[in-house]
């Protein structure tokens, strides 16, 4: 079961949602590697856990599929997590690649 870990500012719920109910965004063009970034996010997770939650839109079947937190799943994977901290939105297909693409933007 899902459980509410808190509600930021903007009204968002968080909530914990199994490792398994998420999805990789499909045709997602920015793989993850064991690059520094990685090694660093890693150690991050390792040691204060996941700080920022993903952002998954509900898609049949009860599953989520990822827009922004690919490489924090992975992270949270490595380290026998079998929950992770996620905001759920709604949004087309079009309004995903957006978000996506957003997301990796310095």
């Amino acid at each position: 079961m899902d459980t509410v870990a808190s509600v930021p500012e903007d009204g968002e719920k968080i909530i914990e949602i199994q490792l398994e109910r998420l999805r990789t965004f499909r045709n997602h063009p920015f793989k993850v590697r064991m690059d520094q970034e990685m090694i660093r996010l890693s150690a991050s997770v390792e040691k204060y856990g996941i700080i920022n939650p993903l952002i998954v839109r509900p898609i049949p079947d009860g599953v989520y599929e990822i827009i922004s937190g690919h490489r924090r799943k992975a992270a949270a994977e490595k380290f026998g997590y079998r929950k992770v901290p996620v905001i759920i939105r709604v949004m087309s297909d079009d309004e995903a690649v957006i978000n996506m693409v957003d997301s990796v933007r310095p």
